[in-house]
């Protein structure tokens, strides 16, 4: 029903993904990988419990990664029905979306284990490896909230708080680059006021975690994220959250670069004068008139406009840093 022919049927697709994300399988085809793993759990408290080991999966526990990744996927279906026109369907998704919150402790403000009476795991090292997250440690994906970042900012504290924890992130060395969940959290500076962080960051992961020869990539290349990452972070943007119709800006290394988006459009990113020491936006123009957001939307993108970065050796601290600058989240768009 999806694929006919050359077609691509999207209400198709999207009745096969609620049907997913609301429906298991029978049981031997559960076994054999297919469906959400603890989907019951998940959907009658809002999260994966520790007692729900999935022990059935080749990665077993993980709780609360599950549940973090289940609620992003949650958003990315309400996204799609959204733009269908499905705004029941819709509205279902963005408030199962919010799940994440139900494995965010706000008294010590990361995520965690949590068993399915409500109590919190006992004890705690958000720098450790836990069973409950998949291949990384609470301080990873903590931030992985990519849908709602504005609402993770506002559950940490706020804007500085958050800028302080992404400051502690990067100075104790905990980025991990190899890890695929760690890749959009140099951008996240651009949500809180502190575009010219995300800038430096960004510039300091192409520097030193990519080489040449059989070791240039620090982990694995599934599905081609890690070259990804480094092909858009070189030309300048950044895709925090997949689903949501924008890029972020960071610290392109080009001082053009061009991308054909189909139709005889092309998008044209250009940035006079950047270098290993014009690491800093300036100030942007968007098709020539001012552009003070750290961000850029898809429709401005496949339209073939053209944004121009003014760098330069030293930050510009106020450039996207308002509150209003930051770009849209789940929270404050719908």
């Amino acid at each position: 029903q999806i694929l006919q022919g050359q077609k691509f049927h999207v209400a198709a697709a999207l009745r096969a993904l609620v049907k997913n994300a609301t429906q298991a399988p029978p049981y031997e085809e559960y076994v054999d990988g297919k469906g959400r793993r603890a989907l019951a759990e998940y959907v009658s408290l809002g999260y994966v419990p520790l007692e729900q080991e999935v022990t059935e999966a080749f990665h077993r526990r993980e709780q609360v990664s599950r549940t973090l990744e289940y609620a992003y996927d949650d958003f990315a279906i309400g996204a799609l029905a959204r733009a269908l026109g499905r705004e029941d369907v819709a509205a279902a998704f963005a408030k199962r979306a919010g799940s994440w919150r139900n494995v965010f402790d706000p008294s010590i403000g990361f995520v965690r284990g949590r068993h399915a009476d409500g109590r919190w795991v006992g004890s705690f090292d958000p720098a450790a490896e836990q069973p409950w997250i998949t291949e990384g440690t609470p301080w990873h994906y903590t931030f992985f909230v990519p849908h709602d970042v504005a609402a993770l900012i506002e559950a940490m504290g706020g804007r500085e708080a958050f800028v302080a924890r992404l400051d502690q992130f990067f100075a104790e060395g905990r980025y991990w680059h190899g890890n695929e969940p760690s890749h959009h959290i140099a951008y996240l500076y651009d949500h809180a006021g502190a575009p010219w962080r995300t800038q430096e960051e960004v510039r300091r992961v192409l520097a030193n975690e990519y080489g040449l020869g059989p070791a240039g990539l620090k982990g694995n290349d599934d599905t081609g994220q890690m070259s990804a990452w480094y092909v858009f972070s070189a030309i300048g943007l950044y895709p925090v959250s997949p689903g949501s119709p924008h890029y972020e800006i960071g610290s392109p290394l080009f001082e053009e670069a061009r991308v054909d988006v189909g139709g005889g459009r092309t998008f044209t990113l250009r940035a006079p004068g950047a270098s290993v020491s014009n690491l800093y936006v300036q100030s942007a123009t968007l098709d020539g008139r001012p552009h003070d957001r750290p961000w850029i939307a898809h429709a401005d993108v496949v339209r073939g406009a053209i944004l121009e970065l003014r760098m330069g050796p030293r930050p510009n601290r106020a450039w996207g840093a308002r509150p209003e600058d930051a770009p849209p989240s789940l929270s404050t768009t719908r």
